[in-house]
């Protein structure tokens, strides 16, 4: 499946809640659903261009929501040096602020939506942030990150796992979801972390996720 965004994408910035100016993504839709969309890795090439991260952002779009997809400090032309994940939640905590100055009012439904290292940042900011009311991690890598910190989230989550995760152990994953105070939307996926052949079955899973918060009647918390 190709990816399509939407042509009304517009580049933007905007400012982290620890003041650096990070560079974004946005797309409009619906003022009261907003997707924020977190890249992997820093390091090791992840940026809002990530195909799996675009493929996350069209599903949003498709359902209607506004999404801001953007790069975490210090990748393109966002200030900053790689924080290690931690520093990272700032940078969350100012696409959320971005999103309800930008559509006049806090939406009734805030997602973050992450992709392996983006997914840990997700994570973490969805376990401190009221703001968060939906939580989608994909490929979380839950052999180098400790994605405990979930337990403190009371929002609404899905998790998208592949089967041969090279960066996550299918037990590691299992005992993730299964220690959730709030069982969650799940789907494991025959493929390895990077989702090279499987674009379009990620993207049913997402519309599926996505759509599963709807049924659930899910809105910020």
């Amino acid at each position: 499946m190709p990816i399509r965004l939407s042509h009304n994408a517009t580049l933007v910035h905007f400012i982290s809640s620890d003041g650096l100016r990070l560079e974004g993504r946005l797309n409009r839709g619906a003022p009261e659903r907003a997707a924020v969309l977190c890249h992997p890795h820093p390091l090791y090439g992840g940026s809002m261009l990530t195909p799996v991260i675009m493929t996350a952002e069209q599903a949003f779009q498709e359902a209607g929501y506004t999404t801001l997809a953007f790069n975490f400090r210090g990748v393109g032309g966002s200030e900053g040096a790689y924080g290690e994940g931690r520093a990272e939640v700032a940078d969350v905590a100012g696409a959320l602020s971005f999103l309800e100055e930008t559509l006049g009012s806090r939406p009734k439904l805030q997602a973050v939506a992450g992709y392996s290292f983006g997914s840990y940042v997700g994570a973490a900011a969805a376990a401190v942030d009221a703001r968060v009311g939906f939580y989608l991690g994909i490929a979380p890598p839950l052999n180098h990150y400790d994605f405990g910190l979930l337990r403190q989230a009371i929002c609404r989550m899905a998790l998208i796992g592949a089967r041969g995760d090279e960066f996550c152990e299918p037990a590691r994953f299992e005992a993730l979801y299964l220690s959730l105070p709030a069982t969650p939307w799940v789907r494991v996926l025959a493929t390895d972390h990077f989702f090279g052949a499987a674009l379009d079955d990620l993207a049913q899973a997402c519309r599926d996720a996505i759509a599963w918060v709807v049924r659930r009647g899910g809105t910020s918390r």
